[in-house]
């Protein structure tokens, strides 16, 4: 009796354990999804600022220098809204695939095009545009808020990591087939 006793204390604590490591498993991966939120929202106001550039730039011919100017600035206008498309869509499937390396991936190429397209577009170099300083300070305001925001998703991002590589967990996390996710 002595020794059955034992067997179903151990058998308990084991129960605990796996129930305990589980639910810590599963509250670290919606924490991932929960701090994309506020990351998202800094993400897509970058696309109402481009949305804002593109209606001032139609709106206001100004901002073109002749005839020749506004040819060539087509170009970069139309490199900013195909990225901040781009953007838009690998936000939208990183919000539904938060977890997933692609999602990151994709995210993270957009992310980089957007910024490549904007800096083509306000490039001193490029005579024949002239961005209002307003939606220029919002693009640097916006890229210091994104910062913070980034930081604490890939932070929560690595905790996850962490947890799931740890042993004993890991050998839960391969049970219940808990996938590493990746930083942005």
């Amino acid at each position: 009796m002595l020794n059955s006793r034992w067997f179903w204390i151990l058998i308990a604590v084991l129960v605990f354990w796996v129930l305990g490591a589980y639910n810590r498993l599963v509250r670290l991966r919606a924490q991932v999804k929960q701090q994309f939120g506020p990351l998202e929202a800094v993400l897509l106001n970058y696309q109402e600022l481009v949305q804002h550039a593109v209606s001032a730039a139609t709106q206001a011919p100004q901002l073109w220098d002749g005839h020749a100017g506004a040819e060539l600035g087509q170009s970069h206008w139309t490199r900013l809204q195909v990225a901040a498309g781009l953007s838009t869509v690998a936000i939208a499937r990183m919000q539904t695939h938060t977890l997933e390396e692609d999602s990151a991936r994709a995210l993270h190429d957009a992310a980089a095009e957007l910024q490549d397209a904007w800096a083509a577009l306000i490039h001193p170099d490029v005579y024949y545009i002239n961005m209002p300083e307003a939606l220029k300070q919002r693009w640097l305001e916006l890229d210091l808020l994104v910062q913070p925001e980034l930081n604490r998703f890939n932070e929560a991002i690595a905790e996850y990591n962490q947890a799931i590589a740890q042993y004993p967990a890991a050998l839960l996390a391969r049970l219940f087939q808990f996938k590493p996710a990746t930083a942005l």
